[in-house]
This record gives C-alpha cells, sequence and structure tokens, in this order.
C-alpha cells in the first residue's frame, strides 16, 4: 500500500507520461540513434542502433518513429518493423538481449518524402530522451534539459550531414540532364535522359542514361520529370563539402573500436605487401552458406535470408530457394560505391571459417586471365571493402566472388523464378551480363561498347520489371566497377565497416581474431 501511493503522488506530481519515460531512462539508459547511410534520388537507406550505456542488460526492446514529410518504408532487416507511419520495430530471436557496452542495429530502406533523407526521433521506452523536450519531470529538469540539447544537436549534425550527402547524390545523378534540367523518373528511381541516344538505354559522359522517348513509354505516375521535382539544390558552397567530408566520418561507428568508418579511400591506407588474388562475380539467388546457424561461430548471428518478395525472414531454419525451399538471397547484399575510389560489397570465399570475415581488395590494373582487358586496367587504384557470406567449392584460394546482380549465376540458378526471367537474359551461367557482351561484340571491344552493352542489358533484366535496388547494383558493375573482367588485386583482412555489419547482421568483432595470412 506504500508503495501504490508513492506512485500516486509521483502521477499527480509528474504526470504519467513523464514518470513512464524517466522510469525507461533510468532502467535501461541506452542511446537510439538514427542514421542515413545510403540515399539516390527517390530513396535511402538507414541505420537504427540501440547502444546500452546504461548498468544492467536489456532483455527486450521495442522502437518506434514518425516521417513528418511523407517518407514511407519499404523493407527492413534484422528487426521486424510493422505500420504504415509511424513504424514500430521489435526485435528478431538472436538480436532480443543487448548487454551493458554493446549495441544492436537494424536496418531500413525507403523512399524520400522530401528533398532529402529525413532523419526523425526515435522513441521507445528503452531510449535515453526519447520524448520530445515538452515533457520534462519536474524533479530532473537539469537532466531532461541536458539530454535534450544533446540530442537537439545529435540530430541537427544528422541533418547537416544527410543534406550534404544528399546534394552530393543529386549533383552525381544529375550530370547528365538535359538543357532543360529534366530527369527520368524510371519506375521509382531518378535517371539522366540522354543527350544523343534516341531509343532505349545509352551510356553518355561516362554514365548510364535513358532515351526521353523509352522513359516517356512508362505508365503513370512515371517518366519525364522536371529538374524541380527531384526538390534537390543544384548550388553547392565548398562549406557543405567540407560538411560531408567531415560528417561522414563521424557518423557511423562500427559495434567496436576496430570497426571502420566510410568517408573516401584515403582515410584506408593502401595495401602494403598483402596477398595475390582475383575478382570474380555472381549471383544465384539462394540462401547463403552464412544463412545457416551451424556455419557460423558461436558468438556471430548468422545471415538473414529473404523471401521471394525480398521481405527477410526470421527463421533461419528455412530451406533454400535452391533446393525447392524459399529462402534466398537478399537484395541488400548489392554492392554501393562509397565514394569514386571506394566501394563495399560482399562475396563468396574459399571454405573454412570465414562467414563475418570482411577483406581489403585494391585492384592492380591487370586482368586475371584477360590480358590487355580495358575494364581492369580502368579499375587500377581503387579499392574494395567485401564481407565473407558465402563459400564456394568452385571458388579457390585468393578469389573473392563478389555478388553482383547480373554476374552470372553459376552452378545453381533461383532468380529466373525469383525474377520472372528466363535464362538466356541472365546472360552466361559463369560470367552473367558482361560474359554475355563479349560473345556479343567479341573481345577486343572498346572499353566504352562493353559498358553501353552491360548497361542495357542491366536495364532490360532490372529496370524494365520495377527491381531498381537490382539494377543500381548491376549498373554499378558497369559504372563504379569500370565492367572489369576477373580483376587481379592485391588483399588483406581487415575490420569490417559499420555498413557492411548493419546489412550483414554479421560482426566478428567479439572474435577479434583478425587473420594476417592469405587465404
Amino acid at each position: 500500500m506504500k508503495l501504490h501511493s508513492a506512485w500516486i503522488r509521483l502521477l499527480l506530481m509528474s504526470g504519467y507520461v513523464a514518470l513512464v519515460s524517466l522510469y525507461g531512462a533510468i532502467a535501461h539508459a541506452a542511446k537510439c540513434e538514427y542514421k542515413i547511410a545510403n540515399e539516390w534520388g527517390s530513396g535511402f537507406t538507414a541505420t537504427i542502433r540501440i547502444t546500452n550505456d546504461g548498468t544492467v542488460p536489456i532483455s527486450s526492446w521495442a522502437l518506434n518513429w514518425n516521417y513528418s514529410d511523407g517518407s514511407r518504408i519499404t523493407s527492413s532487416w534484422n528487426a521486424t518493423v510493422t505500420g504504415a507511419n509511424p513504424y514500430s520495430a521489435s526485435p528478431l530471436n538472436w538480436n532480443t538481449n543487448i548487454a551493458v557496452g554493446s549495441n544492436v542495429e537494424f536496418g531500413v530502406q525507403g523512399t524520400n518524402g522530401g528533398s532529402k533523407a529525413q532523419v526523425p526521433i526515435i522513441a521507445g521506452a528503452v531510449c535515453t530522451g526519447a520524448v520530445a523536450s515538452s515533457i520534462t519531470p519536474a524533479s530532473s529538469s537539469a537532466r531532461s534539459s541536458s539530454v535534450s540539447s544533446a540530442r537537439s544537436s545529435s540530430i541537427s549534425a544528422s541533418l547537416r550531414s544527410s543534406a550534404s550527402v544528399s546534394i552530393a547524390s543529386s549533383l552525381r545523378s544529375s550530370s547528365l540532364a538535359s538543357a532543360a534540367g529534366q530527369m527520368c523518373n524510371w519506375y521509382g528511381s531518378l535517371t539522366p535522359l540522354c543527350a544523343t541516344t534516341a531509343k532505349g538505354w545509352g551510356y553518355e559522359n561516362g554514365k548510364s542514361c535513358v532515351a526521353t522517348a523509352t522513359c516517356s513509354a512508362q505508365p503513370a505516375p512515371y517518366g519525364v520529370v522536371g529538374a524541380t521535382s527531384s526538390a534537390r539544390s543544384s548550388v553547392v558552397s565548398s562549406s557543405s563539402m567540407t560538411s560531408r567530408s567531415s560528417s561522414s566520418r563521424s557518423s557511423f561507428r562500427g559495434s567496436s573500436s576496430t570497426a571502420i568508418t566510410s568517408s573516401s579511400a584515403s582515410s584506408i591506407p593502401p595495401i602494403v605487401g598483402g596477398c595475390d588474388g582475383y575478382a570474380t562475380r555472381y549471383w544465384d539467388c539462394c540462401k547463403p552458406h552464412c544463412g545457416w546457424s551451424g556455419n557460423v561461430p558461436t558468438l556471430v548471428a548468422p545471415l538473414q535470408s529473404c523471401a521471394a518478395n525480398n521481405t527477410r525472414l526470421s527463421d533461419l531454419t528455412l530451406p533454400s530457394s535452391c533446393d525447392g525451399g524459399n529462402a534466398h538471397m537478399c537484395w541488400g547484399m548489392a554492392p554501393f560505391a562509397v565514394s569514386d575510389t571506394l566501394a563495399y560489397g560482399f562475396a563468396a570465399t574459399s571454405s573454412g571459417d570465414v562467414c563475418g570475415r570482411c577483406y581489403q581488395l585494391q585492384f592492380t590494373g591487370s586482368s586475371h586471365n584477360s590480358p590487355g582487358d580495358p575494364g581492369s586496367a580502368a579499375l587500377a587504384g581503387k579499392t574494395m571493402i567485401v564481407q565473407a557470406t558465402n563459400i564456394g567449392y568452385d571458388v579457390g584460394g585468393g578469389q573473392f566472388d563478389i555478388l553482383v546482380p547480373g554476374g552470372g549465376v553459376g552452378a545453381f540458378n533461383a532468380c529466373s523464378a525469383q525474377w520472372g526471367v528466363s535464362n538466356s537474359e541472365l546472360g552466361a551461367q559463369y560470367g552473367g551480363l558482361l560474359a554475355a557482351c563479349k560473345q556479343e561484340l567479341g573481345y577486343n571491344a572498346s572499353l566504352a561498347q562493353y559498358k553501353s552493352c552491360l548497361t542495357n542489358r542491366c536495364n532490360s533484366v532490372f529496370g524494365s520489371r520495377g527491381l531498381t535496388e537490382l539494377q543500381r547494383a548491376c549498373t554499378w558493375y558497369a559504372d563504379w566497377f569500370q565492367a572489369a573482367d576477373n580483376p587481379a588485386l592485391k588483399y588483406k583482412e581487415v575490420a569490417c565497416p559499420a555498413e557492411l555489419t548493419a546489412r550483414s547482421g554479421m560482426s566478428r568483432s567479439a572474435l577479434n581474431d583478425i587473420k594476417t595470412s592469405c587465404n
């Protein structure tokens, strides 16, 4: 009865909502952060992190947030996300508990509702300072003011960072815009219009583009749009770009002090010595080797698989799509550019304890087995960091079979059924769309011809079906990767970037077992 009376007095003094907020903060004292991981013309990916900086373990968590600009979530990973704005997130069976000093991350992908990806406030009983600053417990006004100020500063910094990233992305995507400033809304992805190509897809001024006639043939609401529809400013000050450089380095922190943060290739030391290797490519749509609990170390979470519609599957025991099941490779495993000289992705490597390990690949400018390959020469000096998510029994030591949509299905093919395409549309069984282009053009064509052919095939297979995430990753191979055919490289194992572990859910930081030997 005495305890009950005390609660009533507190409710009368501070208000029920304020008390619940204060109790949650004291009990858990977790920091809840929402950070933009990547942004393009019409969409974004974001990472939401819960860091337990309290004194007791967290045994469960639930978060919610709301977008005020019309942004919408289209997919998520490493959490169960429900709702239709506001959204709610709850843990999966393997990331419910958060030890003191540890964190849990999950990711979302969505469509932008405004001129840049919005950074909403994350709320939840576990979050310190998650309740709006207007709700202040009477007995802790000084502490609440401090928390509110710090959170406001953090949100402001995040907004500045995402704005500058958005502007930089706008400049890249609008470099081929017509004189009238028009672009193509290609099934939700903002794409440059070609200046000279009359029909289909082209490759002009080093970028993929779509002909005006082809763009205009899309059903509503897609088609040719004005530059103002992208709601992006074409004026960028030097201070904005400086802000991007500094804020991007601070926007991502790994789960340990050894994690890599992304900014540019200049922040990653070049490989001195290192091991000799080469890169191949594949995407077979199968459940990966590291998606099975028995294939990963005890302290490492298995890689989640996805259903045919790319929704995350929480049941790790479901059979692979290549064995008649419904567990597929998730589209979030596609590669992406961090800068003009740095990219991240995922790969299959040789057998062994490889799940979750990351490798820095430094391309040498030559091909492993195609002497004089112009793409490999153009790739020289670029760096890629990949995380191992699969093994291949036909993958040898020093080989990194990079996951690239349209890269070839190899020994297994669940892609034709998942994407609704014929086997012939996917190109050669080994080598995929680029190999088909070389069969079509011969092996002495120019780099521009190979890139144009590859881009056209990417857009035909993925763009025409509205598979824009896969389309972007496929054309990444033509643009950033320079349509390189089995390029040679130097490699070494490194700590994983936070962006990769956030996408895969696999982190070996607790094992602290980076190897210096060649695989």
